[in-house]
């Protein structure tokens, strides 16, 4: 190589490690924009909690796995699901009369003087919101191939068909219906799996693959 093609590559030397350090930097910037992304997107609707060790606080991921009530804890149910094998007392309180005629109840009643929040039992898919004269506003929620809860008689409904809901997420709150008129302000709350109602009380608390 010639003297002057030697100081010309030497000239041009810092300008190559220039582009070389940018594109490494560059790809590294976008790799880790990628990466933080991706991680928040995998954490986005879980609950954190802190536990104190040595006075220092750490993050505990929480993720629940269990179907929760519908309700806060200070509303009580006020009619039950309807089982034959119930005694009598509990028959009574199972039963809805509705037009001179008694039906099964087919879920379970919470009420409580105050409009309390509807929530979202367990992770799922909105697969219809409607409203029947009879029963109000409804929302219906699938949760696996078996599994849907319906919520009756709400108001201020808050999500949409087709939206992915989680454990906790307010989907609206009490009110009123025609068939359930007796109980005022309240929530009716049915369990589906295959197509057939089942209790309610037998699935909150209980893991999805436990029903």
């Amino acid at each position: 190589m010639s003297k002057k093609k030697k100081k010309e590559f030497s000239l041009l030397l810092p300008t190559i490690y220039l582009i070389i350090l940018f594109v490494i930097t560059t790809i590294i910037y976008y790799t880790r924009k990628a990466y933080n992304y991706n991680n928040n997107s995998k954490l986005d609707n879980i609950t954190y909690v802190s536990n104190g060790i040595f006075n220092r606080s750490i993050p505990i991921i929480n993720i629940p796995d269990t179907f929760s009530s519908p309700v806060p804890s200070d509303v009580n149910i006020v009619r039950y699901f309807y089982n034959s094998g119930s005694d009598l007392d509990r028959k009574e309180k199972s039963i809805v009369f509705y037009e001179n005629t008694y039906m099964p109840n087919t879920g379970i009643d919470y009420a409580k003087e105050e409009v309390f929040d509807v929530l979202v039992t367990f992770d799922g898919t909105v697969i219809d919101i409607g409203e029947d004269e009879l029963v109000g506003k409804t929302v219906k929620i699938r949760h696996n191939n078996e599994l849907i809860s319906v919520y009756q008689g709400i108001d201020n409904i808050e999500v949409h068909e087709g939206d992915i809901v989680f454990t906790g997420t307010r989907i609206g709150t009490s009110g009123t219906n025609i068939i359930n008129k007796d109980l005022g302000n309240h929530l009716h709350f049915e369990i589906y799996k295959n197509g057939v109602c089942i209790n309610p009380e037998n699935v909150i608390n209980q893991k999805i693959g436990d029903i």
